[in-house]
């Protein structure tokens, strides 16, 4: 029988080894992916005063604008922009929306400019510094995908250590999300702050704040366990694309937000960088010894990431998008 699955199993990568101590860095990280999905990274590139400085604009948003300026910008046909208390519904088996509002970010261009959407004034005003957190986001992705081809042993002739990062150069599909939880004075049980879900794309940023209640579900088991906030740590999540690619190698996994009487009462808010590749790029398997193959699929259709995207937030959102 296994051990059960805790938190302190959820590795922690220094990721500036990748230059120093590649063979630990790149060891470690597949390791992690394989095993859980989920792994912290340190001395990862990004300033904990530019973490804080974005978690305070996310925070006076929710707070001082009124919810009717919010809804002028609700979400588009991208899904980009604001979406209000329990529109999205992640576990598709429930019947209740979470409990929570969002904003979602599409990508912006060298001038700072939204490309996929109208900022609201708010964000418009300070869109130069979003912007630039966008950026160091989709930096610290590359850098990973590096580490995870290097782990993955594909052959110089089919890209090497760039073949993941080339595939999401752009960042027509990637966004970055705001997320705000509010209190509650009660809570009901059938409510959840963000219900059971894997994520869509490939690699998923999570920047916590100071109020946990993110759970996951390790492979293998239907129990579900707390992810802590470790100070100045970055939460990494694989998603389904990345598991496809890798034909189930790297795992996604589930995990979810959820309520506790420790901190139904209290406000809660977390900032998420969802790196997806182009929307035309094919899930077909890495070019990897790692990754069998198999010529009874051949003939399959292979979905696109755009695809699978599409096909997610539909079900999560429902029609009304």
């Amino acid at each position: 029988m296994s051990k059960p699955v805790v938190y302190e199993d959820i590795p922690i990568i220094d990721i500036s080894q990748f230059k120093t101590d590649q063979q630990t860095c790149v060891q470690q990280t597949k390791d992690a992916c394989e095993n859980l999905g989920f792994f912290y990274v340190k001395n990862h590139g990004i300033s904990q005063e530019k973490i804080a400085e974005i978690f305070d604009i996310s925070k006076l948003y929710f707070e001082q604008q009124p919810q009717e300026a919010k809804l002028k910008y609700s979400m588009n046909e991208r899904y980009h922009g604001y979406a209000a208390m329990c529109t999205e519904n992640l576990d598709t088996k429930r019947t209740n929306g979470d409990v929570k509002e969002s904003f979602t970010f599409g990508e912006f261009n060298d001038n700072n400019e939204a490309i996929t959407q109208v900022l609201p004034p708010f964000f418009e005003e300070r869109a130069e510094f979003i912007a630039s957190f966008y950026k160091d986001c989709h930096d610290l992705c590359l850098k990973i995908f590096q580490i995870l081809a290097t782990a993955l042993e594909i052959p110089q002739s089919e890209g090497g250590m760039h073949w993941l990062e080339e595939r999401h150069r752009s960042n027509a599909n990637t966004c970055m999300r705001f997320h705000h939880y509010p209190s509650m004075d009660k809570f009901d049980s059938d409510e959840i702050r963000a219900g059971s879900h894997t994520d869509y794309g490939s690699i998923t940023i999570l920047f916590q704040k100071d109020i946990g209640g993110l759970e996951i579900q390790p492979p293998g088991t239907d129990k579900w366990f707390p992810v802590p906030i470790i100070p100045n740590h970055l939460l990494i999540n694989i998603a389904d694309c990345l598991s496809f690619w890798t034909k189930g190698l790297f795992k996604s996994i589930m995990h979810r937000v959820s309520f506790d009487n420790e901190n139904f009462g209290l406000n809660r808010y977390s900032i998420a960088y969802f790196c997806i590749a182009g929307p035309d790029v094919k899930l077909d398997p890495i070019p990897s010894k790692f990754i069998p193959t198999s010529e009874n699929n051949k003939d399959e259709k292979v979905l696109t990431a755009g695809e699978h995207l599409m096909r997610r937030a539909r079900a999560a959102y429902g029609s009304g998008y």
